[in-house]
């Protein structure tokens, strides 16, 4: 009874793991196309003031 018991409790706390690494996870994809998305914008301005400076 004992083994059952502490299984089951094994097994809840397996699935509280899981979820929280899922949440996890899930931030950090965000964070990261945010991060992707920052950069382009800069790369982007960037060329744009480079092409500028030289046609002037």
């Amino acid at each position: 009874m004992k083994v059952e018991q502490d299984l089951e409790e094994i097994k809840q706390r397996l699935a509280q793991i899981e979820a929280k690494l899922e949440r996890g996870s899930t931030s950090g994809r965000i964070m990261k196309y945010m991060i992707i998305i920052f950069l382009s914008i800069f790369f982007l301005f960037l060329v744009i003031g480079v092409v500028q400076f030289v046609s002037a």
